[in-house]
């Protein structure tokens, strides 16, 4: 004769226990590696301004123009290029690039409330510098 089995509501409890567990641990997952993925396609941008830098020994206003567009749409907002070399320099001379500026995303919130998300939406600050020689 089968009857009903001691305990298994409590095992069905902690099995739920552990799925919602696992689920806010990918959730937090994914926020945080949307932020590092762009972060990473921020400094691909850079790498490729650098370069074109150093074959012009400046960054020129339409490479500027490109860029900030590029950035943008990554979704980097505010942005600054202070003490980017702007100006042509000379052959061997060091060429800068210099981006600041911040990124909107998901993090895990200081407070934890039951009535608010535990993730909270932020304006995570973000600097790329990259420094080269000028060869043209």
């Amino acid at each position: 004769m089968r009857g009903k089995r001691e305990g298994s509501v409590l095992d069905f409890l902690s099995v739920c226990i552990c799925i919602l567990a696992m689920s806010i641990v990918v959730t937090a997952y994914f926020y945080c590696s949307d932020l590092l993925l762009r972060k990473g396609q921020i400094s691909q941008v850079a790498r490729c301004y650098i370069l074109k830098m150093e074959t012009v020994g400046c960054l020129t206003e339409e490479d500027k123009n490109r860029m900030l567009a590029e950035l943008q749409d990554i979704g980097l907002q505010g942005i600054d290029l202070a003490g980017s070399t702007t100006t042509p320099v000379e052959y061997g001379d060091s060429v800068i690039l210099h981006i600041q500026g911040k990124l909107k995303g998901r993090i895990w919130g200081d407070e934890h409330d039951l009535f608010r998300s535990v993730f909270t939406v932020r304006e995570m600050p973000v600097e790329e510098m990259r420094m080269s020689t000028a060869k043209h």
